[in-house]
């Protein structure tokens, strides 16, 4: 167990993807690329604020996630840190297939009104959110808040990056184009959780409008 340990922290040293301290894949570099995913950003949401639902908007760029309806933010919620594995493209709208399974509150059958209303801190605090077309976007928070979840975390990303050189079938949905890992606070988490809802449109930007 403790080798296995010291593989995955020897992995995570040497992946620049998988470091904690910056972004693995980042945004445009240059001014024209950045203004071309900007406006495409742009386009999009003028496209989904037409009609009457609630999307969300992660902007990779301020690190922040915007719960918006009709152009209008209703809700921001702040990114400690985000990394991505995959080379697919992050512009157009994706569409999340289904919400965090939540662990209800239980009661005897005969006494259903004592339920206790689902609360926030109910909510879970780690969990993926797959979207279609190929997009995962893993939430959890840092080594130093949970550290036996993040090393989970590692291994996972680990043995998916591993398993196809050896030839080993892996579930599909790890494979997706891209896989997104946003670390966010706990109360942060669970608020996405209890936000979000099936089939909520999502929109990516990872550059920001030049300055002068």
């Amino acid at each position: 167990m403790t080798f296995f340990f010291l593989m995955v922290g020897l992995y995570a040293f040497m992946s620049p993807s998988l470091g904690l301290a910056g972004n693995a894949v980042p945004g445009p570099t240059d001014d024209t690329a950045a203004i071309i995913e900007a406006n495409q950003l742009l386009e999009e949401e003028l496209k989904l604020a037409a009609r009457p639902h609630i999307y969300m908007v992660l902007d990779l760029a301020s690190n922040v996630i915007q719960i918006k309806s009709r152009g209008i933010e209703l809700h921001r919620l702040p990114i400690a840190d985000w990394r991505q594995r995959g080379t697919g493209l992050l512009t157009g709208v994706f569409r999340l297939r289904g919400r965090p399974s939540v662990t209800r509150p239980k009661a005897a059958p005969v006494d259903i009104a004592s339920i206790p209303a689902i609360e926030l801190r109910t909510m879970p605090d780690r969990y993926d959110l797959i979207f279609d077309p190929g997009l995962i976007i893993s939430i959890g928070q840092t080594a130093r808040e949970r550290p036996w979840p993040w090393v989970k975390d590692l291994a996972h990303e680990w043995w998916a990056r591993v398993a196809p050189m050896l030839g080993i079938a892996i579930d599909t949905d790890s494979m997706a184009a891209v896989w997104v890992h946003l670390t966010l606070s706990q109360e942060t988490a669970q608020s996405l959780a209890w936000i979000v809802t099936d089939g909520m449109p999502l929109i990516i930007g990872r550059a920001a409008f030049p300055h002068g």
